[in-house]
């Protein structure tokens, strides 16, 4: 088969997909289904708490910790929704990926409130973040799977869910910790 064949081949095939994913979603995720305004609630009530509860001084600190949990968690998603390890059947919108508020928004509203609390009352992150991520795979993500907002395939359990937690929650708090080091040389502290 040629370069043109299969590109050709995988084109008719995503134009598939597409027609069947916005079917689907018009029948069994759009405004008239419970599942639409769980993913608004879903994304606002987060963003709202958050508003209110995150520490105004360390704004930039801890939305750059959050930022990259969104990051890290969103390419996880991407991947194992790819091969087909995880999906999220019912998304806010049909052009949206599914598991747009949980890894955009549930997830990393959280543990931007745990790296908070951590960081302010001298806590260790590490068994905050694994007792966190426990709670989030093993709770959420066995509700998730049963209300049918999420579903695993080819092995993917929560144990899965839960190792990336922890991993995602951890690399944001490096790579956070990395930042303020870089800040704190540049001012000269």
């Amino acid at each position: 088969m040629s370069e043109q064949q299969l590109y050709g081949e995988i084109y008719h095939y995503k134009e598939q997909l597409s027609e069947a994913t916005t079917r689907f979603w018009n029948q069994y995720s759009g405004p008239d289904t419970w599942y639409f305004w769980f993913n608004i609630a879903a994304i606002l009530l987060p963003l709202l708490y958050l508003y209110f509860k995150v520490d105004k001084r360390r704004l930039f600190e801890i939305s750059f910790y959050g930022y990259t949990a969104h990051v890290l968690w969103s390419n996880a998603d991407y991947i194992l929704s790819s091969y087909n390890l995880l999906a999220h059947p019912h998304s806010l919108l049909q052009a949206v990926p599914g598991g747009i508020s949980v890894t955009a928004v549930i997830f990393p509203v959280t543990f931007m409130l745990l790296y908070q609390y951590c960081t302010n009352k001298s806590k260790n992150f590490y068994l905050y973040g694994i007792g966190a991520s426990i709670i989030f795979a093993y709770g959420f993500g066995y509700i998730s799977k049963v209300l049918g907002l999420l579903k695993m395939h080819n092995g993917m359990n929560l144990t899965f869910l839960f190792l990336i937690d922890i991993a995602v929650a951890f690399i944001s708090l490096w790579a956070t910790r990395l930042f303020l080091k870089i800040k704190s040389k540049s001012q000269g502290e």
